[in-house]
């Protein structure tokens, strides 16, 4: 008897989403890094740079140990990655609230087409985020994928 489950599209693209996102903190982190061990000779706040790294990298820890719970099929995979998911949702959500200053201009737009074409993407961006966390939060297939234990990865 064949107990093995495929693995719905929402498991799919959730650990494709944890490895990307996790990923790209890691290479914000070692870019920063770098920048700073090359500017060691400039005055910088030490307990903020040590806060804000340690936050970077229990964000990728969160996102990698989600992506391993769901990839050998575990329950706590599936939360882990249900809340990195959320977590992640968040973030997006509060970079595009809060601007940050920096020395880079924020793109400005030129006209309604193209306010109108953002705003389009950005719901349906954060409707298909949306989408993707209750589908692997509640979804049956995917309840059903994780319900199974096998030995197979």
């Amino acid at each position: 008897m064949n107990t093995s489950i495929k693995r719905p599209p929402a498991v799919w693209l959730t650990q494709i989403l944890l490895v990307i996102f996790a990923l790209l903190i890691l290479s914000v982190f070692l870019i920063n890094l770098t920048t700073v061990l090359t500017h060691l000779d400039k005055e910088f706040p030490v307990v903020r740079t040590v806060i804000v790294y340690s936050i970077m990298l229990g964000i990728v820890l969160l996102l990698l140990s989600s992506f391993w719970g769901i990839v050998k099929r575990r329950r706590y995979g599936r939360w882990l990655g249900f809340s990195s998911l959320v977590l992640l949702w968040g973030l997006i959500i509060l970079i595009q609230l809060l601007r940050l200053s920096g020395p880079y201009k924020y793109y400005e737009f030129d006209n309604t087409a193209e306010v109108v074409g953002a705003v389009t993407f950005q719901i349906l961006l954060h409707g298909l985020f949306l989408t993707l966390i209750l589908h692997l939060g509640f979804g049956r297939r995917v309840g059903e994928y994780f319900r199974k234990e096998t030995g197979v990865i």
